[in-house]
């Protein structure tokens, strides 16, 4: 099946998940803990990568693994592998790379993500630990998910939040908020006083308030890309114990994605290491 999704910008997300995940499985290898990796949006292991113009791209080999493939070359491996997926047909071409990787211990699941997220979480036990991956195709995942990863103590989550959507969904100016919109927003960002956080009266030219006086009802102007990552980051991190400055994913200048690290361990050692792990990546990847 030919899983056309994502972009260059892709080869960089990719390039990030490999790296942590062999520092992760390497440095917790002789630690009596069973490791687990977890993809809730799998897809189907691979993908042929489309630019904005639905036009295929020539790049290397590497670019069509997709976050399964990737995960399952990683060496040391984890001790256990869950993938889910709701289509269907993706499904059937996770089966396929479960028959091809035999050794590996696999669990595939047909689940909406915000079904299977909050059950994986309760299934981790006390020497259990985790490497979650959240790369949503676009609004799938609601923001209340993201309480069960914090609340389990044990998962390291890589988080593809979809900015790009939330511009789009936010126009600059505030009048033109469609309706519609309104109720996937408050699932998306977890709260209903999005537009009190993203919207500032409209600054006025100074000719204005010297003739015209102040109007009793000022447009409403969003944040700029910056601010709106910035309200993200510290949404987040009044649920987890540490989150990393996000790694920003845009596609010819433009934002796309904002690349999130968060850890639920609430141990300052641990996050500590993780700490300096993804700052080392982030130098890495330039």
């Amino acid at each position: 099946m030919d899983h056309k999704f994502g972009g260059i910008w892709t080869r960089k997300k990719l390039e990030v998940l490999t790296k942590y995940l062999r520092f992760y499985s390497t440095a917790l290898k002789k630690q009596k803990f069973t490791l687990h990796y977890a993809d809730a949006f799998a897809g189907t292991g691979k993908h042929t990568v489309m630019d904005e113009h639905n036009e295929e791209l020539l790049i290397p080999f590497e670019d069509f693994k997709g976050s399964v493939l990737t995960a399952l070359e990683v060496e040391p491996g984890f001790h256990r592998y869950h993938f889910n997926d709701i289509e269907p047909l993706h499904v059937q071409e996770l089966e396929n790379i479960r028959n091809e990787y035999s050794g590996r211990d696999i669990t595939i699941t047909e689940q909406d993500a915000n079904q299977f997220v909050p059950e994986f979480c309760a299934r981790l036990k006390g020497r259990d630990r985790a490497v979650l991956l959240l790369d949503p195709y676009s609004t799938q995942l609601d923001w209340e998910t993201l309480r069960y990863v914090a609340d389990s103590g044990k998962v390291d989550l890589w988080l593809l939040f979809p900015l790009s959507v939330i511009l789009r969904m936010t126009p600059r100016d505030g009048a033109k908020v469609r309706p519609e919109w309104r109720e996937t927003l408050n699932r998306l960002l977890g709260t209903d006083d999005w537009e009190t956080a993203l919207y500032a009266p409209k600054a006025k030219p100074q000719i204005d308030d010297m003739f015209g006086g102040e109007s009793s009802d000022p447009e409403m102007e969003r944040l700029n890309t910056d601010e709106l990552q910035r309200w993200v980051t510290a949404r987040l991190r009044e649920r987890f114990p540490f989150v990393a400055e996000p790694i920003l994913l845009t596609n010819r200048g433009r934002p796309l994605f904002s690349f999130y690290f968060a850890v639920a361990n609430p141990e300052p050692k641990a996050q500590a290491l993780a700490k300096g792990v993804v700052s080392h990546i982030r130098q890495s990847i330039g």
